[in-house]
């Protein structure tokens, strides 16, 4: 059965960039991190604020969090896919 977007990339192809698209994504979520470091706790002035600890980008919702995927990370998730599949073709 063929897939519903067939092309021209071999199955190792697609399993490097479905890889790397999941690596990249998963380094993304809502949590906490620093700012402006070291904390209160450790004797300086940061303080600990909600939001993507990898790129240090604030936000407090789910919502912020889905723009933040959106906006930031699928436009370095599809480059990368993009590239991957440019070293095949």
């Amino acid at each position: 059965m063929a897939g519903c977007y067939p092309c021209d990339m071999d199955k190792a192809t697609k399993v490097k960039i479905l890889s790397a698209a999941k690596a990249e994504l998963m380094k993304h979520g809502l949590s906490t991190f620093v700012d402006q470091p070291p904390s209160v706790a450790e004797g300086g002035s940061g303080v600990v604020v909600t939001g993507c600890p990898n790129c240090r980008k604030r936000f407090q919702t789910v919502n912020q969090l889905m723009y933040h995927l959106a906006d930031d990370v699928l436009p370095k998730i599809l480059r990368s896919a993009l590239d991957i599949a440019g070293e095949v073709g």
